[in-house]
């Protein structure tokens, strides 16, 4: 049955119906305002939020930079200051309190002068006879100063045992020579062994090599398969390595030799019949001393000797002998150097191996450079294995081994092997073995292995030569 409500009635359900919808908008626009509230209040916040970091992102990059422009300006600095001093010099300079010890501090300016940043540089000087430079330089933003970047760098003059085997004359490594290390020479290069690293020589194209009677490039092999000698290639021509830069200035190296610098000094014996001294290396941190009373001149044998005494390392590494040198033994926890020099000039110096010296450690707390005025030379009864860790430098002559025959030893003119563990430098032709006919080995030792002994890249022994000027080759951020 069909209802039908009067007018006046739907009237009023219209009335009611928009009171209740006006009722529910009400809650609605404030839950939506709410919502809207909040999200515009997080949106502000996160924009706040990135704002500030990308603030602080700008300040820690402005901290870097003015860490970067700490270091730039102490290279610049030591490049002004130290280049071209004497190592007498460079001492008496650390001794006072130069730049950045205990520390500096720097500022960096916008164009209109206002500061930006700062930066402060710290310096852990050379240890005595050491040019390498330790630095930490911090930077900060001038706004945000909790924010610093560190960089740690390393400065340091390049020194004469960067290289295995470094030369001022025509080379050649027969077969039987196996090399661990950078090659050089200032001359010609004839390689027949292998070599692990890279072979380079200063000749533009080709040199006269007198094995030959003919001209062959600045480094090259009699070997059929090149690739199976130069391993890791070779490279003509490369700069000249100045001989006349690794003289040692012993005069002044001789100063540090004295008692009163921390040094061991042995003054020229004064016999004519005298032939210098015999040193025996400990690993006590003591090492004993004979003076040679008797030699053969052509073999470098001791003949006759006397005990002198027994004494302890010096403390600044510096062992300074004024006459010839036999020496021998092995070193613990030490970095020392030893020079046989005739400052005189009248009878320049050599130093001789016939026995082994050695390490206990290999992991650089053992370092040992024998500079030799004129020859480093292994003498006739030299062991059959020899074992030399050291880095050595003929400055004049050459480090090498004389050619011997059977008239002179049946037993020592032949030996088997010679370990070399460090680095040669040598102003003339080195060599440990002898050719005979068509190339066959017919004196010194047979097979030679020459490894180069990481270490002393960034630590050379105490007062060892070194080049002119300072590099950077360190440089991380902490």
């Amino acid at each position: 049955m069909l209802t039908v409500f009067p007018k006046k009635t739907k009237r009023k359900l219209r009335k009611s119906n928009k009171e209740f919808s006006r009722g529910l908008a009400i809650p609605f626009v404030l839950v939506f305002g709410a919502i809207l509230a909040m999200i515009l209040t997080s949106l502000m916040g996160y924009v706040a939020y990135r704002y500030d970091q990308s603030v602080r992102q700008i300040a820690k990059s402005n901290s870097l930079q003015a860490a970067e422009a700490g270091l730039n300006y102490y290279y610049w600095y030591v490049l002004h200051t130290l280049e071209g001093k004497t190592s007498a010099q460079t001492d008496a300079y650390w001794a006072n309190t130069p730049l950045g010890i205990p520390s500096y501090q720097g500022s960096l300016k916008n164009q209109s002068g206002t500061v930006i940043a700062y930066y402060k540089i710290e310096v852990t000087p050379p240890a005595r006879g050491s040019t390498v430079i330790l630095v930490k330089i911090t930077g900060w933003d001038a706004n945000f100063p909790d924010l610093r970047r560190e960089i740690d760098a390393r400065l340091r003059k390049p020194s004469w045992s960067e290289y295995t085997v470094i030369a001022n004359d025509i080379m050649r490594f027969g077969e039987g020579t196996e090399i661990w290390g950078p090659i050089f020479s200032n001359n010609g290069v004839h390689f027949d062994g292998v070599a692990h690293n890279l072979v380079s020589s200063n000749i533009p194209t080709t040199y006269y090599d007198p094995d030959y009677s003919a001209y062959k490039p600045g480094v090259w092999t009699s070997k059929p398969d090149e690739s199976q000698v130069f391993l890791a290639g070779k490279l003509f021509p490369t700069p000249l390595k100045d001989f006349n830069k690794i003289a040692v200035d012993f005069g002044t190296t001789k100063l540090s030799s004295n008692p009163s610098q921390g040094g061991f000094y042995l003054a020229k014996l004064s016999k004519s019949s005298d032939c210098g001294y015999h040193i025996i290396l400990e690993t006590t941190n003591k090492f004993k001393v004979y003076k040679v009373t008797s030699c053969n001149s052509v073999y470098f044998n001791i003949n006759k000797e006397t005990y002198v005494n027994e004494y302890t390392m010096p403390s600044n590494g510096l062992i300074f002998i004024e006459d010839h040198l036999w020496i021998e033994g092995a070193i613990s926890n030490k970095h020392l150097t030893v020079v046989a020099a005739d400052t005189s000039g009248a009878d320049p110096a050599n130093i001789y191996l016939f026995k082994d010296i050695n390490y206990t450690y290999d992991d650089g707390r053992d370092v040992l450079g024998l500079v030799a005025q004129n020859n480093i030379t292994v003498t006739l009864n030299s062991n059959n294995v020899l074992n030399i860790h050291a880095a050595l430098i003929a400055q004049s002559g050459r480090i090498g081994r004389d050619y011997y025959t059977s008239s002179d030893s049946s037993t020592y003119y032949k030996r088997n092997t010679i370990n070399v563990t460090g680095a040669l430098a040598t102003n003339r032709r080195y060599g440990f073995a002898w050719t005979c006919g068509a190339g066959t080995y017919c004196s010194g030792y047979n097979i030679r292995n020459i490894i180069y002994d990481n270490n002393l890249l960034y630590y050379p022994p105490p007062f060892f030569p070194t080049g002119d000027h300072y590099s950077l080759d360190l440089w991380e951020e902490k």
